[in-house]
């Protein structure tokens, strides 16, 4: 805290000093240094690979945290998470359905051509185009029209009233792409399935709304997105070089970008095992590290070679479980699982008290909690009452999945454990993050851990994703959860208007989720990130977990 504090101190004191070791003499005119700030080259290590660059891919953790430097959206976030302009200079809503943004100038995408209103219209149709199976969609299902009215303006008309526009349109899925690769993506999907239109063909078809569009997007839908995710084209300060799949992704300095950066090259590595990435990053082989993994951080807090970051958190980590599979379609089995669990055990054993206790999905820093709702309890009389009263009194048999995240693994393990009480045995599979991905969205699990960040900073993104019908399976539910009452509930309060209105339509989705039970929340971990302090100072961890380097310098 105190070295934020004095954040504009700490860069002064480092201008000043790189000044004294440069041979030549800086030329000063009025009040404005010429030299120019140090740049360097970064290199990331994550725990697991990332899925895919394409905006509109699975909606995974690590894929967000590097797209954001590759692409811009509309509207960007500052450190507190709060709103600034990113690729539209202003916006302004000027009825309850409709926002005018006025877009900024002399913006260049990688591959040369001008950021217009064209291509923020080409990006989000694409995104709410069937044949891309968007897991995101639901975020911009509310949008009805995007009217251009020159090439620096442009009107979004929704189809209700809809508070969070904005903040949807701050995720990466709402990421900016240039409309020839857009066109070039869809081309080469219809040229992969054998059709002789072009994408303009498509695009009419399309707005056609026929038969034959949903024939021809379902012909190309195995091959889009191919195009894009080996050669993605963004606005951002760098762009792509070069992916080894399960090894790294490379990033060079782009050097049209329209703003400011001191980052020649950003290469993102994975290093699966955690006591290596520990060594990498003591050593200077990676500069930065998120998240820290729990069994890691005496070792980072006592180094000194090493600072570590932390930040309150967007996020919860929760146990999903499968409510169209025996015996996890009964009710009484969930709210027994959830009782037996010691939230505080999870929270001092595996996450060394660096989380939140829950009181329902979202965190305390999202839009859309309610404090006065009591925090979940460990009850292990209520938990065997709950199973008495199912078809499974004695217990069973039953699977949990976990990707490769360390946190999610040590917590399947003490869940595991502690279901024994209930003569409920579990068995642990873990998978890489795509197939994780791909067979929870296929719905073959029991139940699975999985931590969700409501990036938005609203609770419409986290709730419409895991508990909307519509979205069951690859859309998010992939607790295939299915509840009436929610979804009109979810509905209702994304269309009010009032944010006093909205926070009591939320405490009522709290409420029934909590009696359901498609979930069970276990905590809301702090963001974490270590950075090598020999060779870098000034990284920054936003609430929603991602790497922010505006204030970065290099030693």
């Amino acid at each position: 805290m105190f070295k934020k504090l004095l954040l504009l101190f700490t860069l002064l004191v480092l201008s000043v000093a790189a000044a004294c070791s440069n041979d030549e003499t800086a030329e000063i005119d009025g009040d404005e240094s010429a030299e120019e700030a140090k740049t360097g080259d970064i290199v990331v290590g994550f725990d697991q690979d990332l899925s895919t660059i394409d905006p509109h891919g699975t909606n995974d953790v690590n894929a967000i945290q590097v797209r954001r430097h590759l692409y811009q959206t509309l509207v960007a976030r500052e450190l507190d998470m709060s709103r600034k302009p990113g690729l539209a200079a202003e916006w302004e809503q000027t009825d309850e359905t409709t926002w005018n943004f006025k877009l900024a100038e002399g913006v260049t995408f990688h591959n040369g051509s001008e950021f217009t209103a064209d291509d923020v219209k080409a990006s989000l149709e694409r995104v709410q185009d069937p044949s891309i199976s968007a897991p995101t969609v639901f975020l911009f299902e509310m949008i009805e029209d995007i009217e251009i009215v020159n090439d620096y303006e442009l009107n979004i008309t929704t189809s209700y009233p809809f508070a969070p526009l904005p903040d949807n349109l701050a995720h990466t899925a709402a990421s900016i792409m240039s409309k020839e690769s857009i066109d070039a993506d869809y081309q080469n999907a219809i040229d992969q399935a054998g059709l002789e239109i072009t994408a303009e063909d498509y695009y009419e078809l399309r707005d056609a709304g026929s038969q034959e569009f949903t024939d021809v997007s379902d012909q190309i839908s195995e091959h889009t997105g191919t195009y894009i995710s080996e050669n993605p084209d963004g606005t951002n300060y760098v762009k792509f070089k070069a992916r080894a799949p399960g090894q790294n992704i490379e990033f060079e300095r782009f050097e049209d970008f329209s703003g400011e950066s001191n980052i020649d090259n950003l290469t993102f590595v994975i290093i699966p095992e955690s006591g290596s990435m520990m060594a990498e990053l003591e050593s200077g082989g990676i500069n930065i590290t998120t998240p820290v993994d729990m069994a890691m951080m005496d070792r980072v807090q006592n180094s000194d070679s090493t600072e570590f970051v932390e930040a309150e958190s967007l996020r919860t980590n929760y146990l999903g479980f499968n409510t169209e599979k025996e015996p996890f379609d009964d009710v009484k089995v969930r709210q027994a699982i959830d009782f037996a669990i010691d939230r505080e055990e999870l929270k001092e054993g595996i996450y060394n008290g660096q989380a939140a206790i829950p009181n329902s999905m979202v965190s305390s820093s999202v839009f859309g909690y309610d404090e006065e709702l009591p925090e979940v309890q460990q009850d292990m009389e209520k938990a065997q009452a709950a199973l008495s009263k199912s078809n499974y009194a004695d217990g069973f048999d039953a699977t949990i999945w976990v990707n490769d995240s360390q946190d999610l693994i040590d917590s399947a393990v003490y869940i595991q454990e502690q279901l024994k009480e209930l003569n409920i045995n579990i068995t642990i599979e873990q998978y890489e993050m795509a197939t994780f991905m791909e067979r929870l969205g296929q719905g073959q699990h029991d139940m699975f851990l999985l931590s969700f960040t409501a990036s938005t900073g609203d609770a419409d993104y986290l709730l419409s994703a895991l508990t909307l019908s519509t979205n069951r399976g690859f859309g998010g539910n992939r607790a295939f959860y299915t509840n009436e009452d929610v979804d009109a509930a979810l509905e209702s309060a994304r269309s009010a208007t009032e944010d006093a209105d909205r926070l009591a339509r939320y405490t009522n989705i709290h409420n029934m989720l909590r009696e359901d039970v498609p979930y069970a929340p276990l905590v809301h971990p702090n963001m974490t990130l270590a950075y090598n302090t020999a060779q870098l100072d000034n990284v920054e961890l936003d609430a929603a977990g991602y790497i922010r380097l505006e204030n970065l310098t290099f030693k």
